[in-house]
C-alpha cells in the first residue's frame, strides 16, 4: 500500500505570545526534522522543515498561521527487490499553510487554551508522488495517488511561565481527521483520524518543540521575533 508522504504529518505546534508578554504579536521562524512511518510500518519518511508563523494573542483569544515547506526521502521498505516498481528511496517536496484559533482563560502563571481549532493543509510534489501515480492501477499495488492533504480538529493546551516570564512552556493535545486520508482508501475514502501531542519550551526568544504526530514525530528548533 502506498499513499501520501505527508499523511499524519502535517498538522504541527504553532507558537503564540502568553497573554503576560509585554507584545501581543510575534512572528516565530523554525526549522524541524520530521521522521514518519509509510502505511506500511516497513516504509519510512525522513524530511527537514522550514516554518513561518504569525501570532496574535488577544482578550481571551490567540490567532495564528503560517506557512511551511519540507523536503525529504520516502524509503521503500515492502516492495520487494524483485518486482517491476521496486525503489530504495524517493524525493519528497512538501508545500502547506496552518492556521489556528484558542479561546484562554488566565490564571496566575498558567493560560489556559480550554479549546481551539486547528488546520493544515499540503501539497506534495516530487518523485514518490510521480511513483504513485505510475503504479496507480497497477495489480497487487494499493496506492492512493493524491498529493493534497487537508487536516483539522480541535485543541486544547495548557502554557505556563516560571518566575522568570521569559521562560515559557506548553503541552497541547489534538485530535482531527485528515479529510481523504491514505491508509484505508482502497476500502473507505472516509475521514480518519489524526493526532498528536506537543511539548514546548521557549527561554527568551528561542523554542523547541518536542511533537508525537501520527506515527512518527517532529523535532522543531526557533526563533520568536517581536
Amino acid at each position: 500500500m502506498n499513499g501520501p508522504a505527508y499523511y499524519n504529518q502535517d498538522i504541527a505546534y504553532q507558537p503564540k505570545p502568553l497573554s503576560v508578554d509585554s507584545i501581543h504579536h510575534a512572528t516565530y521562524i523554525s526549522a524541524s526534522l520530521v521522521n514518519g512511518f509509510g502505511a506500511n510500518d516497513n516504509d519510512q519518511l525522513t524530511a527537514g522543515q522550514l516554518n513561518l508563523g504569525m501570532a496574535y494573542t488577544l482578550k481571551h483569544f490567540n490567532i495564528s498561521y503560517g506557512a511551511f515547506g519540507a523536503a525529504g526521502s520516502f524509503h521503500n521498505g515492502t516492495v520487494p527487490d524483485t518486482q517491476a516498481y521496486y525503489f530504495n528511496s524517493k524525493f519528497v517536496g512538501i508545500g502547506g499553510g496552518r492556521a489556528s484559533i484558542n479561546y484562554y482563560v488566565h490564571f496566575d502563571h498558567v493560560d489556559i487554551r480550554i479549546i481551539g481549532l486547528e488546520a493544515a493543509y499540503s501539497h506534495e510534489f516530487g518523485a514518490y508522488a510521480d511513483y504513485r501515480k505510475e503504479v496507480n492501477g497497477q495489480p497487487y499495488f494499493f496506492t492512493n495517488a493524491r498529493t493534497n492533504l487537508f487536516t483539522w480538529g480541535g485543541s486544547s493546551e495548557v502554557a505556563w511561565y516560571g518566575q522568570d516570564p521569559s521562560f515559557q512552556f506548553g503541552l497541547r493535545l489534538f485530535v482531527g481527521q485528515t479529510n481523504g486520508s491514505y491508509r484505508y482508501d482502497y476500502f473507505d475514502p472516509n475521514k480518519r483520524l489524526a493526532a498528536s501531542f506537543a511539548y514546548f519550551m521557549q527561554i527568551k526568544n528561542a523554542f523547541l518543540v518536542a511533537e508525537i504526530v501520527g506515527a512518527g514525530g517532529h523535532f522543531t528548533l526557533g526563533y520568536r521575533f517581536q
